[in-house]
């Protein structure tokens, strides 16, 4: 008589547990964000819903395999846990920007947590999820105490038995994969192979939310990590080329070549910062004194994001500047690097400043003469002032950081490039700054004549509630502190003699989005994530001799559509840099081909002023006026702008340099 074989009925079910509870959080996950497919209809399971029940079954099975009954549930936790955690920061990202985590950005965490506040965090998204996830454990418990079946077996061994069963997990579950791989839209033309084909859109993910609603948590984010991982053989000479076959010379006629730049990175600057009273210095540049002021200038995009498209005219959308930094990337058209091989002798220095932590977004890596090429770095460490730098939120104020180092940033005997990305008006904006004591006076001072300027002449919204009114306070105080930097450098300029042959480029790097304060003072729903408006920031170019040489030339300029990829190209138009037209991403604002100017974001979708999408296919218009010959230009546009980006990831993952 042949002996009988027990398998437990715990271990037997629990796998499949695994594969309802998963299935369970990805419905409420996307009901909660409340996804819709392109014809508007909600959903309820990503489009190729086989991609993530075809993963779910591959980690059942392997939950299956594990003998140890201790180490089956720590697995079956770990990977409902790694879901329950990615739901509740993707709510939380969804609420802040509508976007959502991807592999990549989890290199950030350090960054992104010490950047988060308890106020941006979407607490009906956390309950939702909490509540879901005590009721899958509660569930789980009690079966496991209930559960007294055991299945007989009497013709295998008991290991034969389970390596079948979990082989035959395997196979459902890549079969599963494989025939939905197979089902994937193709391209509808090699045209707009980037627009259509979800083919290309499971290889290339370059639309992250799309790609998240159509192949769902476990297909997303397995996908997304294989393609970090692996990637195809590729040809270096055809990469080579296509470097040297976008290189543009530079041009020693251009109207500022040989004068000293300094870039301000405005962290948070909204247009509703700038009054007559309390920031008279932006006021006045706004209205145009040696300015030129681009009204139509857009951005939106995290200020690390910022801070590379400005540096080297297009980044990765799926790696830190560390990556090519460490490749063997050379960084040949990178500002600092372009600018000091245009100068007319080795007297040149380039300079970065920024009053944080060196090792904040790894910069003290990425920005030197081995990354980015800046000469010289200067962060907190090297400040030698009376304020205390307490770490994030504690800052140093600008004003003071500057002063403290303005022989660094200003250098009178030499030509010189200095770059500065602002840190007092980070935010968050909920608490008192006591080294802003004297701008918070400035602010009381001005309230009542500030008031009743910014209500009839302005179009915000001003903030009646006590709650924004105190955020509004605390945004204000900082933008004063920024105001009286900026006026500092421009009344240090006059001092050095160096007005005559140095520029201003003063630029925000995103909207103010701490507490949704630009989303209150705009009068814009949150949600509207297509409304461009909200994206309209300032931008501003202090330069007496440019403006002297062309004077009122410049309204064109002023009311013409520009995005932060356009910097750059804008930069080495004015100087003579030579560039690249096949790495730089955007166009000087001062050629005829700024009209094909596109902002992609990495925080996800595309836009001009007037035309909002996330996948190039689905087009949102911000006004009626929009023309089916604007549209189809945009979507032209936004296919040029993904083919280059994808030679642009090759180039960058694998450092690959050109002749130049």
């Amino acid at each position: 008589m042949k002996k009988t074989k027990e398998i437990d009925g715990y271990r037997a079910i629990l796998p499949l547990l695994f594969i309802v509870f998963a299935i369970i959080f990805e419905m409420a996950n996307f009901l909660y964000l409340g996804f819709t497919d392109s014809s508007g209809h909600l959903m309820v399971f990503p489009s190729y819903f086989l991609f993530d029940l075809g993963i779910i079954i591959i980690i059942a099975g392997v939950i299956y395999l594990v003998t140890n009954k201790v180490a089956m549930n720590v697995l079956y936790y770990f990977f409902l846990s790694i879901q329950f955690i990615l739901n509740v920061v993707n709510s939380t990202l969804y609420a802040i920007f509508g976007d959502i985590l991807s592999f990549d950005s989890l290199f950030l965490g350090a960054e992104a947590t010490s950047a988060l506040t308890v106020e941006l965090i979407d607490w009906i998204g956390v309950l939702i999820n909490v509540l879901l996830f005590a009721a899958m454990i509660t569930l789980t418990i009690l079966f496991q105490k209930k559960c007294k079946l055991v299945f007989k077996y009497q013709k295998f061994s008991k290991t034969a038995f389970i390596m079948a069963s979990f082989l035959l997990f395997q196979t459902v579950g890549f079969t599963l994969v494989a025939l939905e791989r197979q089902s994937l839209q193709p391209a509808v033309s090699a045209e707009n192979e980037i627009e259509t084909s979800d083919e290309y859109l499971w290889d290339h993910f370059q639309f992250k939310l799309d790609a998240f609603k159509k192949f769902g948590h476990y297909g997303f984010y397995t996908k997304s990590f294989l393609n970090y991982i692996f990637s195809d053989p590729i040809e270096e000479t055809e990469y080579k080329n296509y470097i040297d076959e976008g290189h543009r010379s530079g041009n020693n006629l251009a109207p500022l070549y040989g004068d000293n730049l300094v870039v301000i990175l405005c962290e948070s600057l909204d247009w509703f910062a700038i009054d007559p009273y309390n920031t008279p210095t932006l006021y006045r540049l706004a209205g145009g004194d040696d300015t030129i002021v681009f009204n139509q200038f857009y951005g939106r995009n995290r200020t690390n994001i910022s801070e590379a498209l400005t540096l080297m005219g297009f980044t990765s959308k799926n790696y830190m500047l560390t990556t090519p930094t460490n490749s063997g990337y050379n960084f040949t058209y990178s500002l600092p690097n372009l600018f000091k091989s245009a100068s007319q002798d080795d007297n040149v220095t380039t300079s970065y400043f920024h009053g944080n932590d060196k090792g904040f977004y790894s910069r003290n890596d990425t920005h030197g003469q081995n990354g980015v090429g800046f000469d010289n770095l200067y962060f907190v460490d090297s400040y030698t002032g009376v304020q205390q730098f307490g770490g994030f939120y504690h800052w140093i104020s600008d004003l003071e950081f500057t002063s403290n180092l303005m022989d660094e940033f200003l250098p009178t005997d030499r030509q010189f490039l200095t770059y500065y990305a602002t840190i007092t008006t980070h935010g968050p904006y909920d608490y008192e700054q006591n080294y802003l004591d004297d701008c918070y006076q400035t602010y009381y001072d001005n309230f009542d004549k500030f008031k009743t300027w910014f209500i009839e002449n302005t179009n915000f919204i001003f903030p009646e509630d006590e709650e924004t009114l105190e955020l509004f306070r605390h945004y204000k105080s900082a933008m004063i502190d920024l105001d009286r930097t900026v006026e500092n450098i421009i009344n240090q300029l006059d001092e050095r003699g160096l007005t005559d042959n140095t520029s201003i480029l003063l630029f925000a790097d995103h909207n103010s989005y701490y507490s949704n304060l630009c989303y209150r003072i705009k009068g814009v729903e949150k949600t509207e994530f297509s409304n461009t408006y909200v994206n309209n920031i300032p931008m501003f170019l202090y330069s007496p001799k440019l403006f002297d040489l062309y004077g009122d030339d410049f309204d064109k300029v002023e009311n013409t559509y520009c995005n932060t990829y356009d910097i750059l190209p804008t930069i080495c138009d004015l100087y003579g840099l030579a560039s690249n037209d096949n790495l730089f991403q955007g166009y000087s604002v001062f050629s005829d081909e700024i009209d094909n100017s596109l902002f992609v974001s990495n925080l996800g979708g595309m836009f001009t002023d007037d035309i909002f999408s996330f996948n190039i296919s689905d087009v949102y218009l911000v006004n009626d006026n929009v023309s089916e010959l604007e549209i189809e230009k945009f979507k032209y546009n936004a296919n040029k702008y993904w083919k280059k980006q994808e030679y642009i990831e090759v180039i960058l993952k694998n450092g690959i340099n050109g002749s130049y």
